[in-house]
């Protein structure tokens, strides 16, 4: 049975769902054809709705416009890519199965109107201008495009122990990790805080009950007015530490509590080290062997996929109607 894949189906809800926003105007100037089939500046536009809406959270301005135009030329390009593959699909005279059809429509059926046939018909009638027959060609496409890239580019994948070995031996370095630390504190607010009246008192008495052996993180729950008290004062694992601290870090073991508070300014803390991790390049475990094998094929699937491309572009030959607004 064909794998589902996430990514088509988040594609096709994207298609299925988009609708122009409010007082924009969507061309359907022609922006290429393959063979007989046409890509519109609307497509594109629906295409790429939500990745532009994101974009306008994050730019302004010329900047905007620029991310916007090159978003556009990235999704026309995957258009023609995806259109390419599907005519190459139809010309091996191949069939998609009815069933994996009826599964993929079962699922948007689903997680779009919770399994509510009625409501989901109304939506894509009423709302997207579609029928369900339409929408069944777009899946029975989408599920087409999948099949071909299965066959011709993941299929035949291998990725052996040696290709793994050698790949760690050439590019170990893209695997060096910084210096890393795990500790705790107990954090005392020289202003402002619970203990503005009493900063020496507090110090001595946790500085005691520290030398007299009592755990630090019930300490740090009792007497901490920093972030994470309630966990005993762990700040997790850290890269980049206070200058100051990181000095007295370098003095310590992990499993160690530095024995006097250390005046950062504002605050003054008490400091326990947990772990340390010293960082560099790791050695080839079974977890980085699984990193390297997954990004080795991924490599080869860009590979494979690049060359069926350009093959399919000299089959089926590509016009762009230059100059045409995105």
């Amino acid at each position: 049975m064909l794998k589902k894949f996430s990514i088509a189906c988040a594609v096709l809800l994207a298609v299925v769902t988009a609708r122009a926003q409010e007082n924009m105007y969507y061309s359907d100037a022609v922006l290429a054809q393959i063979d007989d089939q046409v890509i519109t500046s609307y497509e594109v536009r629906q295409y790429a709705e939500k990745q532009e809406a994101a974009l306008r959270q994050q730019y302004k301005g010329q900047e905007l416009v620029q991310k916007i135009v090159d978003l556009r030329k990235q999704v026309l390009d995957t258009l023609i890519e995806r259109e390419l593959i599907y005519m190459e699909f139809k010309n091996l005279k191949a069939t998609v199965p009815p069933f994996l059809v009826q599964e993929r429509l079962d699922d948007l059926i689903m997680s779009t109107s919770g399994g509510d046939l009625r409501e989901f018909e109304n939506t894509i009638n009423i709302r997207e201008k579609m029928t369900m027959t339409e929408l069944k060609e777009k899946i029975t496409k989408e599920i087409a495009i999948e099949l071909l890239k299965q066959n011709r580019i993941t299929k035949g994948i291998i990725i052996s122990d040696t290709d793994i070995d050698n790949y760690y031996k050439h590019n170990a370095t893209e695997f060096i990790r910084p210096r890393s630390f795990r500790y705790s504190v107990i954090q005392i607010k020289k202003n402002g805080g619970r203990y503005a009246n009493k900063i020496k008192e507090i110090c001595d008495t946790i500085s005691k009950k520290l030398a007299d052996g009592e755990p630090f993180d019930e300490l740090a729950k009792k007497y901490s007015e920093g972030a994470n008290a309630e966990n005993g004062g762990d700040q997790g694992w850290v890269v980049r530490v206070n200058e100051q601290l990181l000095e007295v870090i370098d003095k310590m073991e992990p499993g160690q509590t530095w024995p006097k508070p250390i005046d950062l300014g504002f605050n003054i803390y008490f400091l326990h080290v947990n772990e340390i991790d010293g960082g560099g390049i790791p050695e080839l475990t079974s977890d980085l062997r699984k990193t390297i094998k997954e990004r080795l094929t991924r490599l080869e699937e860009k590979k494979k996929y690049d060359a069926f491309i350009k093959e399919l572009s000299m089959k089926y030959p590509v016009k762009r109607m230059n100059g045409l607004k995105y």
